[in-house]
This record gives C-alpha cells, structure tokens and sequence, in this order.
C-alpha cells in the first residue's frame, strides 16, 4: 500500500476505486481495466505488473491484459526498466467523457429513433402512435442534448488548440 497515496485513508482509497469502476464500466471498460486505472492514478510512483497484483489482489495476466487496453487507450504509459515495465496513468476523465456523446448518438439514439419512426409508419392503433410518438419526442431531445455537447466539446477542443500556438 506504500506505493498509494498514503495522505489517503483505506476508506477514501476504496471509494475513489468504486467510483472509478462506475464511470469506466458504462463506457465499456471491465472492472479490472477500472480497477488497474484507479490504483495508478493513486499511486505516488510508477507501478508494475507485481505491484499492481499486490495492491490489487488481481492475476497478473488479468492485469496484463487491463493494461494492454489502457495503453492502446492511451490512458497509461510505459517505461521499461531493465526487463521490468512500469506504468504512469495518463488523465483521461474528461477526454473520455466527451468521447460517450457522439458514441451514444451514432450507435444508439439515431438507430432507436429510425426504428420508432418506422413503427409510427406502420402502426394503425392510434393509441399506440402516441405511445411511439411520445418515445420519439424525447429521442429527438436526446439527439438535441447530444449534438449540443458534441459541439461544446469541438469549441473546447478549439479553444485549447488556440491556447498551445
């Protein structure tokens, strides 16, 4: 535990990793990548895969495998030390949040949305299209919300693109 903040009680180092396994299981990540990632970013200095599966009561190949995804995310960084790698989280919080938008719009809300449209098309029970087309209605203000927070995220992308020239 010497390798994770110890200013940190066990309680608080407990509830940051559940909070982290939240947020990064709804965007497809697996308890284990969530629970890798919450502990490097706990950790005062880099850590191995032997750390990690002390800190984590986890096999190393199943940290092994978390890692893989993490660094082929972009979110942990490698460096070999002799025949050891040690890994360095890389913040990725708000740039993973920002990606969930455009995703759920592509993949989920358009899709439902043309299903439910066609049903509507189809439908000739008058209580039933208004069923759909209350299920619509609030697709269509999804699809708003979504497009909304999309462009938000091009103007800050837009804005700190400015700031480095």
């Amino acid at each position: 535990m010497d390798k994770v903040a110890m200013r940190m009680g066990l309680r608080e180092i407990k509830r940051f990793v559940e909070t982290v396994e939240r947020m990064m299981t709804r965007w497809g990540y697996t308890h284990t990548d969530a629970k890798v990632y919450a502990y490097l970013l706990l950790s005062e200095e880099p850590l191995s895969i032997n750390d990690l599966a002390e800190l984590t009561n986890l096999s190393r190949s199943s940290i092994s495998v978390a890692l893989s995804k993490l660094t082929k995310d972009y979110m942990v960084n490698v460096r070999k030390v002799g025949k050891t790698k040690f890994f360095t989280p890389i913040p990725a919080f708000f740039e993973k949040f920002l990606h969930q938008p455009k995703e759920t719009l592509e993949k989920e809300a358009i899709p439902l949305k043309e299903v439910v449209e066609k049903l509507i098309e189809t439908t000739t029970d008058p209580e039933y299209r208004m069923k759909l087309q209350s299920v619509l209605d609030d697709l269509t203000q999804l699809e708003c919300a979504l497009r909304q927070i999309i462009e938000f995220e091009r103007n800050y992308r837009c804005r700190e693109n400015s700031k480095k020239e």
